[in-house]
């Protein structure tokens, strides 16, 4: 999947209530509102993707982010990268 498909994929999960509830929460980025157990579902799709999670992380949208988190490499992530990516959170 590339970012492009995951956007799409992404967007068409999203849902007003849960975007309305994020930002109640403090979420000040772009947003779906994509619900975390549809969140996983696409993970499993997905799978372990690093090149996929750094195109996410930078479209500074927060389902992309939080998806770029959870198919992410860990043995492929750098410290500056993390570093980067908790300065960037909102």
């Amino acid at each position: 999947m590339n970012k492009t498909q995951a956007m799409a994929r992404l967007r068409s999960l999203g849902s007003d209530s849960i975007r309305k509830t994020w930002t109640r929460h403090g979420v000040t980025a772009k947003a779906f509102g994509v619900r975390y157990g549809d969140m996983y579902k696409l993970v499993k799709e997905i799978g372990v993707d690093h090149s996929l999670a750094r195109a996410l992380w930078t479209t500074k949208n927060h389902d992309a982010r939080v998806l770029a988190m959870m198919v992410a490499d860990p043995s492929a992530t750098t410290a500056t990268e993390l570093d980067t990516w908790a300065k960037e959170l909102d």
